[in-house]
């Protein structure tokens, strides 16, 4: 093999695998013994305004991880239909979206698909949301088990699973969201893997409704 295809041979090797159903997942890169003060040069570095790629940091490693069109979709599918339940329900939120969350003591960082405050605007999120179209990297249960939010929703194989902070400190899965107990899950499911926009919003707000 030539010099000049080998780098671009390899590259091709260390891309992820189309999904299952053929759409194109997220990729991750883990790069460990980073130090603190590295991990923010690097942060800095890339920019503050930037598309991408998201940083997480967990003592010492760093996951560096660009999105797809398909995490992209079903994150905009699934805030969306929250933006619609926080209408319908009459509840107070602050959105909270991508914003980086950093505790230098705690050795974490996070850039979240999307967060919220529910009722107060505090500091960090109450409610969080990963997408996860393929597995391995950082552990961000752990990172935002750390930050001491109260609830993660994971995206992940078609599935949403729901993870409620105990009074142990520890994420506990669940049916259903303490935070928004009468959301039911598989409403959302359902809907996100609606392909057309309108017809997802219109089948989740109906869903809403008939749940009153």
């Amino acid at each position: 093999m030539s010099e000049i295809g080998a780098p671009e041979r390899v590259a091709e090797l260390l891309r992820p695998e189309p999904l299952a159903d053929g759409n194109e997942p997220e990729e991750r890169f883990t790069v460990c013994g980073m130090s603190w003060e590295r991990y923010l040069a690097f942060d800095k570095a890339l920019g503050d305004d930037r598309p991408g790629p998201r940083l997480y940091y967990l003592d010492g490693e760093v996951e560096i991880m660009t999105t797809s069109n398909e995490h992209e979709r079903i994150k905009k599918w699934i805030g969306d239909f929250l933006a619609d339940y926080f209408v319908d329900r009459g509840v107070e939120i602050t959105p909270r979206g991508q914003a980086t969350v950093r505790l230098a003591l705690k050795k974490a960082g996070a850039e979240p698909d999307e967060s919220w405050c529910i009722g107060t605007e505090r500091k960090l999120p109450d409610l969080v949301l990963e997408i996860a179209l393929t597995s391995g990297g950082i552990n961000k249960l752990e990172i935002h088990r750390r930050f001491k939010v109260p609830e993660v929703w994971l995206w992940h194989g078609g599935k949403l699973e729901i993870f409620s902070l105990d009074r142990s400190g520890k994420y506990t899965a669940v049916k259903k969201s303490p935070l928004l107990p009468d959301l039911n899950p598989s409403l959302i499911e359902h809907c996100v893997a609606i392909r057309s926009w309108q017809q997802a919003r219109q089948a989740f707000r109906k869903g809403l409704s008939q749940r009153k």
